[in-house]
């Protein structure tokens, strides 16, 4: 029983170590998560999702120290249990050979009285360890539940950085007046939709959308009034188009749409919803539209260009003549 006290004493040794080592893991994650987060200047948005992760790594750190702690804990109080029957034990076979002696008339000087003594001290050791171990059992245990609340407003804060930080990236990848996709995140996402459409394969149809008369409604009526003229069309195109399709504000009167799984007759048809949707509303909009299918070797910008020209062309056959377009 003493070696197995032993052993289990080197166990929870052990344990500690491992548990010191990690909280000098988590607390170099919460270090790493602060150093990207006085980083942050309102734009660096990496900076924001790397200190998010540090402090969720630091979270699962601290969740396994709890885990770890309490494991420890019932090793230590299984300890102190053994150690409490070592004390008992001894203290009987003390008793037993005291008696013994007195039965015999030894002397309470003698070599055997003296072991008795020992064995007397070292039980009452063994009781003192086993209260020792018992405490630090306790104090594992209270260090847990102080880890397992540490863990849970850490990762309340995690939580907190990844809305913000979805909020903030969804701000800076939406026009701020028409709150569709902003060119920059637009061409990425459209990039996507046609790598992915080469890989299935399957159909995409991408359009080029000019609005008309933008110029003249700025110059006659001013440009809260050209607002709104993109404004309805933003509103427009959400309304007919379906949920997933992309819609991209390409330049100051033009925009970009992508329209995977669809057929060019399908999404000519959908553009006449949205003409006549603009035709009926209270601006009296419109709009030109040209489309592009994807190719075999097509990439995002090749499909955006044949979609341009095929607007000009539509332009020249309608008689339409709009001098200011103009990419962003």
């Amino acid at each position: 029983m003493d070696q197995t006290s032993s052993d289990t004493d080197q166990t929870s040794a052990d344990s500690d170590q491992t548990t010191s080592d990690s909280e000098q893991l988590a607390s170099d994650e919460d270090q790493a998560a602060s150093d990207h987060e006085s980083g942050v200047d309102g734009s660096s948005q990496r900076s924001r999702d790397l200190g998010s992760v540090h402090r969720e790594h630091a979270t699962n750190i601290r969740d396994e120290q709890a885990r770890q702690r309490l494991r420890t804990a019932v090793a230590r109080d299984i300890t102190a249990d053994e150690r409490a029957q070592v004390a008992a034990t001894r203290e009987e076979i003390a008793a037993a050979r005291e008696a013994s002696a007195k039965a015999r008339g030894e002397r309470t000087s003698s070599p055997g009285s003296i072991r008795r003594a020992e064995r007397t001290l070292r039980a009452a050791n063994d009781r003192q360890r086993a209260a020792n171990d018992r405490q630090r059992a306790a104090d594992d245990r209270a260090r847990a539940a102080e880890e397992r609340a540490r863990s849970a407003h850490d990762r309340t804060i995690a939580a907190r950085d990844r809305a913000q930080a979805a909020i903030d990236r969804e701000a800076s990848e939406t026009d701020e007046l028409t709150h569709v996709r902003r060119r920059g995140a637009g061409m990425k996402q459209l990039q996507r939709e046609v790598d992915r459409a080469h890989r299935a394969p399957e159909e995409l149809v991408v359009t080029f959308i000019d609005v008309d008369g933008l110029k003249r409604v700025n110059d006659s009526q001013g440009h809260l009034a050209g607002d709104s003229l993109l404004v309805a069309v933003a509103d427009s195109l959400r309304a007919c188009l379906r949920s997933y399709d992309l819609i991209m504000r390409f330049g100051g009167d033009e925009f970009v749409c992508a329209m995977p799984n669809a057929d060019v007759d399908g999404v000519r048809q959908r553009f006449d919803e949205v003409s006549d949707a603009l035709a009926a509303g209270p601006i009296k909009a419109s709009i030109t539209v040209g489309f592009a299918e994807l190719g075999d070797d097509d990439s995002a910008e090749d499909m955006i260009r044949r979609a341009d020209e095929d607007l000009l062309a539509r332009r020249g056959l309608t008689g339409r003549t709009e001098p200011d377009r103009h990419p962003s």
